[in-house]
């Protein structure tokens, strides 16, 4: 046993210290005396920030507020020390301890209150060592009252086996709540072989305990459950002035989030129950990443670790706040290696610190930035518990310690062989929700069609949905997750090919000797009787898009029947799953589940490009400049763009790829081929399947950003010097020429006469535009802009009527839709001085900027409007002309109008201000002018306009 120091913690807020020597008993030191805990409840609160939110936007003022918490540590930390051990005989003993063990110490916190262990212990810094105790040799546990630390349990087993529930009870609204289990499968084959991760499925409470039932009466325990989800804590009341673990009322009852059988919502649990059903499963360890992120003074884990130790657990650990998933990958893998090496759980938790804190880097919108999280694992004890059986199996990377072979799976040095239909195209990234969706589909749908744009990344989502099927034994057997091709000239077409492909990899090559016949009958009772995953991969070519050189053709009537037939019977078995990808939604299979693939989200866009700009160092310096991020919102998550472009950064300033993009510059051009691998290519292929009127019409699609609206087409079909869209053409017919490109991949339909246009397509349209008619080209496109303009100006007062008289949610949903190009708009009537044009735009956009808090983009248009406007003076132009009236504040009725120009360099005011006091709509208080209604950032800041005690875009002409 190691040489221990006990923290006694009484339900009267009086602390003891105990010491507890190897071999002796404990014996306690000095008189308890009242906790003076260092921590306010505020700080706690900036901790707590630190840990979960700093890394999502470190930019301007959270940037140096994530300094400054990351530099408050120590002092903290320092603080917790001498609130235990900073003089006397408390003092002493540690001094003893330490001396005595040091590599071997254990620091135990004891107590019957959940939020006292759930206070950041992990902090504790001795100021004459310079470093955490946790990260210097001393391990930290936390216990209750009754426990024993001091015994220790051995686990049987050669094979450590566990069991993961993954509860995403909110569905689409816990995307953000990262999957720690995906990237766990994949560090832990530095130790494969020795670990079996097995996915409940359903996670429910019922499924674990059936699961955790047979595996016990076979004789395969499981000896670890880790619960990957969300927990609540009910009944309790935060804390007010007095110490941050007090409650009013209680503490709370801890409650875990399963989810309900038909994946309908969260089935709460409470954690006692759950103890309840591990405990009659002999589970003795129990993992946690259970988060009620955000609240402060509630402390979750402690309420349902303590509970689960109640209930018989021996050991629990937890995560006391979010955990980046790449931390927690290296923290469990570090953790899991250990047990296998014969430590004890508290000595594996400690090495697992010791790893996050050696690769503190995260990822974030900078790229990868360092956090201190190594003090976010935190342990709960009943008592110590050892796996002495296990068995050391050598692992595929041989000989390679822990740390290297860590490093290489971090930085994706994974040899790929392209024989294995499942091997990634590079690191898979993200999804998490989508892999929600699926799992939740597969549980009543046995057909499930995933569609989207060319290069969205079906394929690899596929693919890396059939290696977690695989890895997490959702099939028995490897073997049973079976891909088949309908990329033209790989794989034959028709049933008989499908059946091939399944008879093989199940049957083996005695299926070959079977008759057609034979083979649907017993393919089809092997997947009604065993759970197999079937993946049918570029499914478009088999009818709604062949292959437009005709090289493999598309299946006539009849083979069609017999594919959508075998579907149908799959689908009756309710045991299989088949996963087709497709650029369509193939609406010829009837009745199946379909589930569009996007972009990645902003978070997983920021972590692929990170990825994707690794081997390229000279990219590192473009990141930093704001063209970079305006072109990671061009590409949109666009994984096949984003794998195309971003690479050409290394040699190549954003602006200059961002002009590519939109059609007004030279594209780099990939270095990939076929249509999976080339955006040309794919594109393409695409308008191969366009008929010549349709691919003309498109031309003018590249003048939009990002997304295309029907009836901003149908006005610029209706103005007389339009050169490019067909004239009379209305919204109806614009709607059809756009349904038929999103019919073959190259939009995707929002509703409301809008589609989402593919990151690429503008450059592509521009080139055939230009091909087509090199002469006349650019003159056309200039008046083509000039046009485009004019019909937004016209639809954005309608928008700005709906805001103001109309359906404002609607307005403003388009507005945040369109944003890009009417901003291109906005810049474009500036730059021309069409000034009714600009004010027509600006008053809509500006309505949505202050709704949507964007603060700084309102500034920089305000700026980029007085460059314009103002003389070389700095005077304002004269208010009866257009630009005059651009220039003129807003008021409010009743009041007068402003009739002073405040120059750009002017910080003084131009009248004497009232001042009064009013709520914001970030809830905090805030002074404004009565009179002219500018908030004091705007009197306090040269050259801004504010309005009504917010910022504006460009103020409009005042209602008389």
């Amino acid at each position: 046993m190691a040489d221990r120091l006990l923290i006694d913690v009484g339900t009267d807020g009086r602390v003891s210290v105990s010491a507890w020597l190897d071999g002796e008993l404990p014996t306690s030191v000095g008189a308890a005396v009242k906790l003076g805990w260092p921590l306010s409840v505020e700080e706690l609160e900036d901790l707590r920030w630190y840990m979960e939110d700093y890394l999502r936007a470190p930019f301007g003022v959270y940037e140096s507020r994530g300094s400054e918490v990351a530099g408050c540590l120590p002092r903290w930390g320092e603080a917790m020390f001498a609130a235990v051990f900073g003089a006397g005989a408390a003092r002493d003993a540690y001094v003893a301890v330490r001396s005595r063990s040091r590599g071997s110490s254990e620091v135990v916190v004891r107590s019957a209150v959940p939020g006292v262990l759930g206070l950041p212990w992990e902090l504790m810094r001795d100021p004459a060592v310079g470093s955490p105790l946790v990260l210097d040799g001393f391990g930290l546990s936390r216990s209750v009252p009754s426990a024993a630390p001091g015994t220790t349990f051995d686990v049987a087993g050669e094979q450590l086996r566990v069991l993961m529930v993954i509860s995403r009870p909110a569905g689409a609204a816990d995307v953000g709540y990262q999957m720690i289990a995906r990237p766990l499968v994949r560090t832990l084959e530095v130790v494969r072989g020795r670990v079996e991760l097995v996915v409940l499925r359903p996670p429910t409470l019922e499924a674990l305990e059936r699961v955790l039932a047979e595996a016990a009466d076979a004789d395969e325990p499981f000896q670890v459950v880790h619960f990957d989800g969300h927990g609540v804590l009910t009944g309790a009341r935060a804390a007010g002035s007095g110490a941050p673990w007090t409650f009013a009322g209680g503490a709370g009852e801890g409650v875990l989030a399963f989810e309900k059988a038909d994946g309908s919502g969260a089935d709460h649990v409470p954690a006692e129950r759950v103890g309840g059903v591990l405990a009659r499963a002999r589970v003795p360890v129990v993992v946690l990443n259970a988060c009620q992120s955000g609240a402060v003074g509630r402390q979750l884990e402690a309420a349902v670790a303590t509970r689960l130790l109640a209930g018989g657990a021996s050991a629990v650990v937890a995560m006391a706040y979010s955990v980046y998933a790449v931390a927690a990958a290296e923290f469990m893998t570090a953790f899991y290696e250990r047990l296998f090496a014969g430590d004890s759980v508290a000595r594996a938790v400690r090495e697992g610190r010791t790893r996050m804190a050696q690769r503190p880097e995260r990822p974030s919108p900078k790229g990868w930035l360092p956090l201190e999280d190594w003090a976010v694992p935190v342990h709960y004890l009943r008592r110590d518990v050892r796996f002495p059986e296990l068995r050391r199996v050598p692992g595929a990377r041989g000989a390679l310690a822990l740390g290297e072979a860590l490093d290489r799976v971090r930085e994706s040095e994974t040899e790929l062989d392209a024989r294995d239909p499942w091997t990634a195209t590079g690191e898979f990234v993200g999804r998490d929700g989508l892999f929600h969706i699926l799992e939740v589909a597969a549980r009543t749908a046995r057909v499930i069609v995933l569609h989207g744009t060319g290069g969205t990344g079906k394929t690899e989502l596929a693919k890396a949905f059939g290696r977690w099927w695989r890895d997490t034994r959702a099939v028995q057997r490897p073997e049973w997750v079976i891909w088949h091709s309908f990329e033209p000239g790989v794989a034959s077409f028709g049933l008989e090919g499908v059946l091939a492909t399944i008879g093989l990899a199940f049957f083996g090559t005695e299926f070959a000797r079977l008759e057609l016949p034979q083979r649907l009958d017993v393919v089809l009772t092997a997947m009604g009787e065993h759970r197999i995953l079937v993946v049918w991969d570029n499914f478009e070519s088999v009818a709604t898009m062949p292959d437009p050189t005709a090289a493999t053709p598309a299946l006539d009537a009849a083979a069609r029947n017999e594919l959508r037939d075998f579907l149908r019977r799959v689908d009756a078995a309710r045991s299989s799953v088949v996963l087709v990808t497709s650029r369509t939604q193939e609406d010829w299979l009837g009745e199946v589940r379909r589930v569009e693939v996007g972009g990645l989200n902003h978070e997983e866009a920021v972590q692929y490009a990170n990825q994707l700009l690794a081997p390229y160092p000279a990219a590192a310096p473009r990141r930093a400049h704001r063209a970079f991020a305006e072109l990671l919102r061009w590409l949109d998550g666009h994984p096949l763009s984003m794998r195309v472009i971003l690479p050409h950064l290394a040699d190549l300033d954003a602006v200059d790829i961002l002009d590519g993009l939109q059609g007004t510059g030279a594209l780099p051009r990939g270095h990939g081929t076929g249509r999976t691998g080339s955006l040309a290519e794919s594109i393409d292929y695409s308008l191969a399947h366009l008929d010549p009127d349709t691919r003309q019409a498109l031309h003018v699609v590249s003048l939009f950003h990002g997304v295309v609206d029907a009836d901003v087409l149908a006005l610029m079909s209706a103005a007389v010097d339009n050169p490019t869209a067909s004239p009379g053409r209305d919204n109806r017919e614009w709607a059809a020429v756009l349904e038929r490109a999103a019919d073959v991949g190259l939009l995707t339909a929002l509703g409301r006469g809008m589609w989402a246009t593919h990151p690429a397509l503008p450059s592509h349209l521009a080139t055939h535009w230009q091909t087509s008619d090199p002469d006349n080209y650019a003159d056309h496109r200039a008046t083509a802009e000039l046009t485009l303009l004019r019909a937004h100006a016209t639809f954005a007062r309608w928008l700005l009527n709906q805001i103001q008289t109309g359906d404002a949610g609607m307005a403003l949903t388009v507005l945040g839709l369109q944003r890009r190009t009417l901003g291109h708009c906005l810049g474009h009537a500036l730059a021309l001085g069409l000034w009714e044009e600009a004010q027509a735009i600006a008053q809509p956009l500006d309505a949505y900027l202050n709704v949507a808090g964007l603060a700084e983009e309102a500034r920089a248009w305000v700026d980029r409007a007085r460059d314009i406007l103002e003389n070389p003076g700095g005077t304002a132009p004269t208010l009866s002309t257009s630009a005059g009236n651009l220039a003129i504040p807003r008021r409010r009725p009743g009041q007068p109008t402003a009739t002073s120009w405040r120059p750009r360099r002017r910080t003084q005011h131009l009248h004497q201000h009232p001042r009064r006091t009013e709520h914001t709509r970030r809830g905090r208080l805030e002074a404004s002018c009565d009179r002219c209604h500018l908030s004091p950032t705007g009197h306090d800041r040269p050259g801004s306009w504010a309005v009504g005690g917010r910022r504006t875009l460009v103020p409009a002409v005042p209602h008389h």
